[in-house]
């Protein structure tokens, strides 16, 4: 267990220094408390960027959820957020997810739909976000790798996010998730970022 988290350490400390100079870096915790069916959870985010020279945002969010079968989930949650950093930006978040799994394996399609409101210029858009997910729970073990693809869109293509990664379970409660990631934002270059989450459920 101490080698488990010595070296999720060594990794986020290296993330300055493992990314482009076009990259950066997403870190995040979170909380998630689950009963039978109903659940709630609350994150909070910073991201970076230019090898964590310049800061891109930081976002807090807070929301529930029920669980309507084992494979099929929903949940609506309020997002602030602070860009570069003078913009706030606030979100409605609606999400659906559903999930198939057998054998370790778990396939995973989930449609987010945001509004999001800047109360300074009073501008607002929606987005809607479509992530499909591969997740292997290797048998035995505490690593869960995957890979997950999201596009974000409204009336076209706005941008799409591609991972690879893994999570870390670490007992039932505590779970790191580690990941890359691709950016490719429409009209603009692609970006490279890593990633690490640290994930508390009770």
């Amino acid at each position: 267990m101490k080698r488990i988290i010595l070296l999720v350490c060594l990794i986020i400390a290296a993330i300055p220094s493992a990314v482009a100079d076009d990259g950066g870096a997403w870190l995040s915790v979170q909380l998630n408390k689950n009963w039978s069916k109903p659940y709630a959870f609350a994150r909070l985010e910073f991201r970076s960027n230019n090898k964590f020279k310049s800061t891109e945002a930081f976002f807090t969010a807070v929301g529930g959820g029920y669980k309507f079968a084992p494979w099929l989930k929903a949940d609506l949650s309020y997002e602030y957020w602070r860009i570069n950093p003078q913009i706030n930006v606030h979100k409605a978040v609606l999400c659906g997810t559903g999930t198939l799994a057998r054998d370790g394996l778990s396939l995973s399609i989930r449609e987010k739909l945001e509004f999001a409101v800047n109360p300074e210029s009073s501008d607002s858009n929606f987005t809607l976000r479509s992530r499909l997910r591969a997740q292997y729970d290797i048998p035995g073990g505490i690593f869960r790798p995957y890979l997950m693809t999201e596009i974000f869109s409204w009336s076209s293509w706005i941008r799409s996010l591609n991972y690879v990664g893994t999570e870390i379970a670490i007992g039932s409660h505590h779970c790191i998730d580690l990941f890359y990631m691709y950016h490719l934002p429409n009209g603009s270059q692609p970006v490279h970022l890593l990633g690490a989450g640290y994930y508390f459920s009770f």
